[in-house]
């Protein structure tokens, strides 16, 4: 398990957000001074820093490029401050998130967070097109689950075997008599070209996201003009 330490994005944070972070910093930290004996820098430093960035960006703001460099100074001093200030919450968190909330600080993650394991896909639109050989094959975006990509898989002539699908592979050999498609392209919607309108073709779908593959669909007829 990967230790938890302080998110270091108030480096993206505008004055607002800047300002109520720091008085959360000044408050966690300097309010709780049994946990946090020594800290590299006094509450007294740090509000100065702050009021001497709030200071430079309103002079930015009024007067432009000519207060832009004492702007990006007075911002890197804060960054460097509160950059200074996690390294140490860290040290004495030991990678305790309660002692880096306790600091006014959020902590990072434990652990690289899983996808939602994908279920069957159930709803599959099927339409053919003017175009002789061609249909187009598509089913509703599943949300929530990370990001998603789509497979379909045709087969002619009879249905697949489900036994012979597992974990997103399909056993090649028990259909070797068939004529076979795979659109490993990852879209939901599908154009399948070429196809033989004398042929009843069986279409499945499944879908996979970075941790785990979806059962295979009913399977569902395909035939085009």
């Amino acid at each position: 398990m990967k230790n938890q330490i302080c998110k270091l994005n108030f480096h993206y944070f505008g004055k607002a957000e800047l300002d109520t972070f720091g008085d959360g910093i000044i408050n966690g930290i300097f309010s709780n001074d049994t946990v946090f004996v020594t800290p590299p820098l006094t509450s007294t430093d740090l509000v100065h820093i702050i009021a001497d960035y709030s200071t430079a960006l309103a002079d930015y703001k009024a007067y432009g490029k000519i207060k832009k460099t004492a702007y990006l100074k007075s911002k890197e001093k804060l960054m460097n401050g509160l950059d200074t200030l996690a390294t140490y919450v860290n040290d004495i968190a030991n990678g305790d998130p309660s002692i880096i909330l306790l600091a006014g600080f959020v902590p990072t993650v434990d652990t690289k967070q899983k996808s939602p394991d994908l279920s069957k896909i159930e709803v599959i639109l099927v339409t053919p097109s003017k175009v002789n050989g061609q249909v187009f094959i598509e089913t509703p975006a599943i949300t929530g689950k990370g990001v998603t990509g789509y497979v379909l898989i045709l087969v002619s002539g009879e249905p697949l075997n489900m036994d012979n699908f597992t974990n997103g592979v399909l056993n090649m050999d028990s259909i070797i008599e068939q004529k076979i498609l795979i659109d490993f392209t990852k879209t939901r919607r599908k154009i399948v070209n070429n196809l033989d309108s004398s042929i009843l073709y069986y279409g499945y779908m499944f879908a996979i996201n970075p941790t785990s593959v979806s059962p295979l669909s009913n399977a569902f007829i395909v035939k085009c003009i």
